[in-house]
């Protein structure tokens, strides 16, 4: 069962009854109405203090400007993904926005949070009216949650306003949001309970006190809720209250003390029996109390509980849910620990598994492990990691990794296999590696119902296992042969979902591995297959390295169409900064760099860089080293060009990479190597390369260009011989259009130094055959002026491509004039003030400006007067214009 289909997990997002014999508390409630106007309300306190229940009756008084979309957290939700899944959920329930609903957290790449609040920000803005977002029990959560807290206030949306309801003050910059008139606090001095507020509460809770000893109870409370409550239930029986108030202190331990000797003593065995079994989990309903206690009268205890006064609270309207004061329950625990220790394992076995049966792994896990219930954890990790791997809840097996004795792993596996992907999900290689093998030499204990889908998990894995460590052969070989024997590819008996991330790793790896043919074929079938199930992220995986495929295969309208619909899928769910999206994004950026489109280019290269900053996908980030190298160079800077591909080179290191990718790599390493006067190491690592790969169309390209430049036309159509002909004859499949289309182009330029101008017009029609049809402009435009007289007499001539022709022209001419550009300005643009420049033109803000490049508003206003003082600018407009006239923009 998913979260949104689970009644357990629906009680995160129902605002919490407020207790019985409630007092109102006007001052308090004013304190919110004013605090939501701006972005942030943070009520901070200790337990007892009252927190939750003033927001929940301020919620019931109809009091918030907007919808509420209420959050209880727990501890479970310290997992950065599973707190935002449970975010955009409780705003989607509370608003019913569609574009909010439309918003999804990927369910295996790693969370990233600019890439969810981008859309968020988007939705939310799109609105009427404001909603107010409530983060109970924010204490629960640490660690990275705590930072996307800041991201989210940071850069707020004017729509959202934010109440944290928390023990401890978040580690986040309060004091400058509070300078900044940005927070509203409500602290524990607040909440206090004032003498008339303490004696409304008294007369509600139908308890009559001297005022002299209701003032004394009052100060030795300070007013703290939980204290004037707990005395307030007692004193309804006590038969002599001055006595109970002399003797009762109102701290954290005279509390304890209170609950144990009085509120817990004072109960029938049978609830005292209840509330210990009971206490064991966080949320109890009937079922669930009556699994615990093996009773049947669940229902109508919780409900004597709740009208007793005994510290419960119902979660939801129906009362159905209901949690214990935390305090109440911490010594509930306790007791129950000391009282009766040989019964906690059974405790927690019965909850593991009714909380199993009822959608709630994570906490059920938590259970089987704490209670050491191997046997029930061993099934439910068998039974569910597959799921949790698909959904990015992985998370949910620490409990199990880290309790479960080994020797109970090693024998079974299925077991096995699934600590081996939870291993590599923590990115533990050498412990995946091991259960792995023991999961393989184990296999034969599999029963044979469960054998087919057993092979398909552990080739899914073994194949993401060989991605992350570079070993592709070996896990192709391996998996073919899992997925040959079972038929795992065609049974009908292997769930949909499964069968397609298994195409999806496959069709990956052969990628990767230079099996362009089969890598297009499994891609283009997971595709399907994701699309028909409607499996959002692996259509996007699928999709975008379809996309990759056929690029490098020289299907480049192809590949443009898919990622375009991967870049689409990814926008709509808030993915577009996950490992998928940053190769859809990749190819964009290789398609717009040939195109000559620079300004899209860098913009493509940017999201395609966020969106890849995690990934551990080498040949991913070998690729993206190469366009960012591409943009450099054809920015002018051919330094920083080679310093991005020499990093690159050190980061993939011996990792085997597909041929059509390395020849690239070299061919543009040598052709900048010689830029920066590097000639003679330029064309000895060309020629090795050649001699090593000698059918490398990119490769023989260089060097024919690296000849072309010391006036050696011969030995640069010696160079291109051979690679003239046919693409099939080619290295690894197709290879890229564009270097194609540049071979025909260099063979024009060098039949045209030798005076042999009718076949050097043959040869250029031929290169604008190929590269019309895409848009290649790139590979005629970075020759320059070279190739301008060859393109004047083209036309002259007559040509098939005039269109084309007359745009390359444009481009050279242009390309021309943004060289000659920093030359004109007094003091040259600084790369920060080039960076920033590139925004100028659209409708971002200073603050958005900021959070695209990482820095401050006031470091974004500082580079900007710098921009309109070197540019002799008042504004931003005219800045724009004078930068597009001085060719620094397109």
């Amino acid at each position: 069962m998913t979260a949104r289909a689970t009644p357990l997990l629906q009680t995160k997002f129902a605002v919490p009854r407020g207790p019985k014999a409630a007092v109102a508390r006007p001052r308090l409630l004013d304190m919110l109405d004013a605090g939501v106007e701006g972005p942030l309300t943070l009520v901070a306190a200790p337990a007892g203090a009252g927190k939750s229940a003033l927001v929940s009756s301020w919620v019931e008084a109809g009091r918030p400007p907007g919808p509420v979309a209420w959050l209880s957290l727990d501890a479970d939700d310290a997992d950065r993904r599973r707190f935002w899944r449970a975010l955009l959920e409780a705003l989607s329930r509370a608003t019913g926005d569609e574009a909010i609903a439309a918003l999804a957290v990927s369910p295996r790449e790693a969370v990233r949070p600019d890439a969810i609040l981008s859309p968020l920000v988007a939705a939310l803005d799109g609105r009427d009216e404001p909603v107010t977002l409530v983060l109970d029990d924010f204490h629960e959560v640490a660690g990275a949650v705590h930072e996307d807290l800041e991201r989210l206030v940071r850069f707020p949306s004017p729509a959202l306003r934010l109440v944290v309801v928390t023990r401890a003050d978040p580690p986040i910059a309060l004091g400058r949001l509070r300078l900044d008139g940005r927070l509203a606090d409500i602290r524990a001095t607040d909440l206090a309970f004032t003498p008339t507020e303490a004696t409304a509460l008294f007369d509600a809770l139908g308890v009559t006190l001297d005022p002299d000893d209701l003032a004394l109870l009052w100060r030795r409370t300070e007013g703290w809720a939980a204290g004037l409550r707990l005395a307030g239930v007692s004193l309804r029986r006590h038969r002599h209250p001055h006595d109970f108030v002399e003797h009762f202190a109102g701290t954290d331990a005279a509390v304890s003390e209170y609950l144990v000797s009085e509120v817990l003593a004072s109960q029938p065995d049978d609830l005292r029996d209840f509330l210990l079994r009971t206490s064991i989990v966080d949320l109890i309903d009937a079922d669930l109390a009556n699994a615990l206690t093996g009773r049947s009268d669940g229902h109508e205890l919780l409900a004597a509980l709740e009208h007793g006064g005994t510290l419960i609270a119902r979660l939801d309207e129906h009362g159905t849910w209901h949690r214990y004061h935390p305090l109440f329950a911490e010594l509930l625990r306790a007791e129950l620990r000391a009282e009766r220790p040989a019964e906690l394992q059974e405790l927690h076995c019965r909850a593991a598994a009714w909380l199993a049966a009822n959608g709630d792994d994570a906490a059920a896990l938590r259970h089987a492990a704490a209670g050491r219930a191997w046997d029930l954890a061993r099934e439910l990790t068998i039974n569910r990691w597959v799921q949790l791997l698909i959904d990015g809840e992985m998370r949910a097996l620490a409990p199990v990794l880290d309790a479960m004795p080994l020797e109970l792993v090693e024998e079974s596996p299925e077991l096995a296999l699934a600590f081996g992907g939870a291993m590599l999900v923590r990115g533990e290689h050498a412990s995946a590696q091991r259960f792995l093998s023991t999961a393989e030499a184990l296999e034969h204990l599999v029963l044979p119902e469960r054998r087919t889908q057993f092979a398909a998990s552990l080739a899914a894995v073994a194949l993401y296992e060989g991605r992350l460590r570079g070993d592709l052969g070996s896990a192709l070989a391996a998996t073919r042969k899992l997925l040959g024997r079972d038929l795992v590819l065609d049974g009908d008996d292997v769930a949909g979902g499964l069968r397609v991330f298994v195409l999806t790793q496959l069709g990956i790896v052969e990628l990767w591995s230079g099996d362009l043919d089969p890598a297009t074929d499994h891609l283009s079938r997971a595709h399907a297959g994701a699309v028909e199930r409607g499996n959002d992220w692996t259509a996007l995986a699928s999709g975008s390295h379809l996309a990759l495929a056929r690029l490098f295969r020289g299907e480049v309208v192809r590949a443009l169409r898919h990622a375009e619909e991967a870049i689409a899928l990814a926008e709509r769910r808030g993915w577009t900064r996950a490992e998928p999206a940053g190769a859809a994004y990749s190819v964009q950026a290789a398609v717009a760099i040939q195109r000559g489109h620079n300004g899209d280019a860098a913009d493509l290269v940017e999201r395609a860089g966020r969106a890849l900053r995690e990934t551990r996908d080498r040949p991913l980030r070998g690729l993206h080293a190469l366009n960012r190298a591409m943009v450099a160079a054809d920015g002018g800077d051919p330094e920083s060009a080679l310093d991005i591909l020499q990093v690159a080179r050190d980061d993939i290191a011996d990792w085997p990479l597909l041929a059509p990718l390395e020849d690239i790599l070299v061919a543009q390493e040598g052709l900048l190597r010689a830029a920066v006067g590097e000639r003679e190491a330029a064309r000895a690592l060309l020629e090795r390369h050649e001699r090593e790969a000698a059918t490398s169309i990119p490769v023989a390209n260089a060097l024919a260009r690296l000849r072309l430049q010391v006036a050696d036309p011969a030995a640069a159509r010696d160079a291109l011989d051979g690679h003239l002909g046919p693409a099939n004859g080619d290295r690894a499949g197709a290879m890229p259009l564009a270097a194609r289309a540049e071979a025909w182009l260099l063979d024009a330029i060098a039949l045209d130094a030798m005076s042999e101008h009718d076949d050097a017009a043959r040869s250029l029609e031929r290169s604008l055959d190929l590269a019309e049809p895409a848009g290649m402009l790139r590979p005629i435009v970075t020759h320059g002026s070279t190739v301008r007289p060859l393109l004047h007499r083209q036309l002259r001539r007559g040509t098939a491509h005039p269109a084309m022709v007359g745009e390359a022209l444009d481009a050279i001419e242009r390309r021309g004039a943004a060289r000659r550009a920093p030359s004109l300005l007094a003091e040259p643009l600084s790369e920060r003030e080039q960076a920033i420049l590139q925004y100028l033109p659209t409708m971002m803000s200073n603050q958005e400006i900021a959070g695209e490049l990482f820095v401050s508003v006031n470091t974004i206003k500082t580079h900007l007067r710098a921009i309109y003082r070197k540019l002799d600018a008042p504004g931003r407009r005219e800045a724009v214009r004078r930068a597009r006239d001085l060719g620094l923009m397109p």
